[in-house]
């Protein structure tokens, strides 16, 4: 500093202590002050750096003589610096009462740990225990390991010197107006929770809502943080802005445009089967359900297949609600994303093997290479055209149930017309949607607009929670404020989407007992009513805890589709084979069967039909709007669009 300091001429008087008020009488002494620090007898001083530009005088203040020298030389004094526990100097007739008596322009500055009041202020302490009450303890540290105080510097010295040291001088720019002095009490508690003011405020904007270590400023952000280099040393990394961030890649990295073309298409290709699988393995296992089980069972079957689809829906939501990249297992696979495809591949596999193990399966003989060939008696009824009949691919039953009467050549008593076994082609698969009764198509109407109104909720719900709840932007840098603020928006969008999974589950283990009660009518437009009030609601009045509270509507609307749609099927089958029955025992012909099988792949196929119509669809709308917020828009709109259709134009059977 050139010139004169700005705090030549200031006498102050320092009792000796610990490391916080020595430091804040240095930072007066670096600053022109004249220190004179009162040493106990037999002492040796301070011979660390923090006796710095002080002189020292020692007095005995336990000697009658000893206070009365501190009250002259107080009386001379500007600053009187005591770190003692309150009510020590009241002991000596040496509080601030009596020297402000005696000097009414003194400044008395008293440094603690707690303070002169409260619970704690007899308590002796250190930096740590202040750090821990002040709540900063809590927030410093590595993720999953135990809080780390930064040596002693921020409650002692931060806290305690500094803040002392600035009321110092704020108290003497005072007295140059009123021409008096005050006390100033110090606390390492409250100048530590002062200073970290910017972290408990900042907690709403999401810049630190993360738990210890998982923050953009606290080793959270791959940007800010430190790395071992390769000879053992540390280096630190802070390029929170984009141009750093941008300069930073540009040396870790030659080609930063280059991308790994054949990373991205195998990736693609996987995303895809996977896809594929999880989404078209729903038709085979209802069919396979409808064909095995009687209508009670189908029932029960759909409501526990929802079940165990939220239950499942719940792992994978929760998956992405944990953010990964701060444990353990998450460092040891590298990357959060790499972790869930972990927990996927791993519940695949075991599913496979447990699939691959649970019920056995006779092999079925090719019969018509063991038996000569028969006859079969033609019916006039049953011309080529039967085949074209909606669903005929299914229900063409083996009568060679035993093995040993395939051995025998297939003799059985009456064997039925539908033993002949006809080949589906393309053509007359075609026809038999074409020729879908009308109940059937409402029915699929229904279920797209249903699943259309689902997708296009839950496909965007995440983005809508970080950029309209948490406004956050996706598209800003990634090591900025909003891009972060928009991922803990994401996060959350995964917890909700988790408890849509959990009601989801509750709602379809429930639903068989409200069936008495409402009836399939109105366990479908309940489920279609719900959905559109609550996404209507969570788009005009967007709030984090109304938004999760919404979500229980996502989970009756999710089961509601796994469940009602093909209970329909069920009942309206049950009541064709109870038609087929009274046509047989009246001698009519059965003309008319339709296999279940393929009812329930019409029905599903309305799933992948909602998909490519909110892929194509929302996409423009949300740029042409320029907001996500009409993806929850359209979503009511098109579920309570759905609710009038299932009430008016839906055949339900009593």
């Amino acid at each position: 500093m050139r010139g004169a300091r700005p705090l030549q001429g200031v006498r102050v008087v320092e009792l000796a202590g610990l490391a916080p008020a020595p430091f804040c009488g240095m930072v007066l002494a670096d600053f022109g002050a004249q220190v004179v620090r009162v040493d106990r007898p037999g002492s040796p001083g301070d011979p660390s750096p923090l006796a710095r530009g002080k002189r020292s005088l020692v007095v005995n203040l336990k000697l009658p003589q000893g206070p009365a020298v501190m009250r002259r030389l107080c009386a001379l004094a500007d600053v009187v610096l005591e770190p003692f526990r309150p009510g020590v100097m009241e002991k000596l007739q040496l509080g601030p009462e009596t020297l402000l008596r005696e000097n009414p322009k003194l400044i008395y500055a008293r440094l603690s740990g707690f303070g002169q009041s409260g619970r704690f202020f007899q308590v002796a302490g250190h930096d740590i225990n202040y750090l821990a009450l002040s709540g900063v303890l809590s927030r410093i540290g590595r993720s999953g390991e135990n809080p780390q105080p930064p040596m002693n510097l921020l409650a002692d010295f931060g806290g305690g010197s500094l803040m002392c040291a600035l009321g110092i001088m704020m108290a003497l720019f005072e007295r140059t107006r009123s021409g008096k002095g005050q006390i100033i009490d110090a606390s390492m508690v409250e100048g530590t929770a002062y200073l970290s003011s910017f972290l408990w405020k900042t907690q709403l904007t999401g810049l630190w809502d993360q738990p210890r270590g998982q923050n953009m400023l606290d080793g959270g952000a791959p940007f800010y943080t430190t790395y071992k280099t390769a000879d053992g040393g540390f280096m630190a990394v802070g390029a929170i802005e984009q141009k750093f961030y941008e300069l930073l890649v540009k040396a870790l990295i030659a080609d930063p445009r280059r991308k790994p073309i054949w990373a991205i298409s195998i990736t693609m290709t996987g995303v895809v089967l996977f896809d594929f699988a999880a989404d078209f393995i729903d038709g085979p296992i209802k069919a396979y359900l409808f064909d095995v089980c009687t209508h009670q069972d189908k029932e029960r079957g759909l409501h526990y297949h929802a079940l165990f689809t939220g239950l499942g829906g719940a792992l994978g939501y929760l998956l992405g609600a944990i953010d990964w990249a701060h444990l353990e297992l998450g460092r040891l696979l590298g990357t959060e994303f790499q972790v869930m495809f972990f927990f996927s591949s791993l519940v695949l596999t075991l599913c496979f093997i447990i699939h691959l193990c649970s019920i056995p399966e006779a092999p079925l003989r090719d019969t018509a290479k063991d038996t000569p060939p028969r006859q079969a008696p033609q019916d006039p009824a049953s011309s080529s055209d039967r085949m074209y009949e909606y669903g005929s691919i299914e229900k063409v039953k083996n009568s060679y149930v035993n093995p040993e009467l395939a051995l025998q050549g297939g003799k059985t008593k009456n064997p039925p017309a539908e033993q002949t076994q006809r080949t589906m082609t393309i053509k007359s698969l075609l026809r038999a949607l074409m020729s879908m009764p009308a109940h059937y198509r409402c029915l699929c109407i229904s279920h797209l607009i249903g699943w259309t109104a689902f997708l296009s909720n839950m496909l965007f719900f995440t983005d809508f929670m970080g950029q309209i709840v948490y406004h956050g932007d996706p598209y800003s840098a990634h090591n900025s404020t909003e891009f972060l603020i928009y991922q803990r928006g994401v996060e959350v969008g995964c917890w909700g989407l988790c408890i849509n999974s959990v009601f989801s589950s509750l709602y379809s283990y429930f639903q068989k007992a409200l069936v008495p009660y409402v009836g399939l009518k109105g366990l479908y437009f309940m489920g279609y009513l719900l959905f559109g009030l609550g996404t209507g609601f969570i788009g005009l009045f967007p709030n984090v805890y109304s938004t999760l509270v919404m979500c229980t509507s996502f989970g009756v609307m999710s089961s509601t589709l796994y469940t009602v749609p093909f209970n329909l099927i069920a009942m309206y089958h049950r009541e064709e084979q109870e038609e087929q029955r009274q046509q047989a025992q009246g001698g009519g012909l059965d003309s008319s069967r339709r296999g279940q099988g393929l009812d329930c792949a019409a029905l599903t196929c309305m799933v992948q039909l909602a998909q490519i119509l909110v892929g194509g669809g929302l996409g423009f709308l949300v740029n042409v709007v320029g907001s996500v917020v009409v993806v929850v828009i359209t979503a009511s709109a098109a579920a309570l669009i759905g609710c009038c259709f299932v009430a008016l134009f839906v055949r339900y059977i009593d």
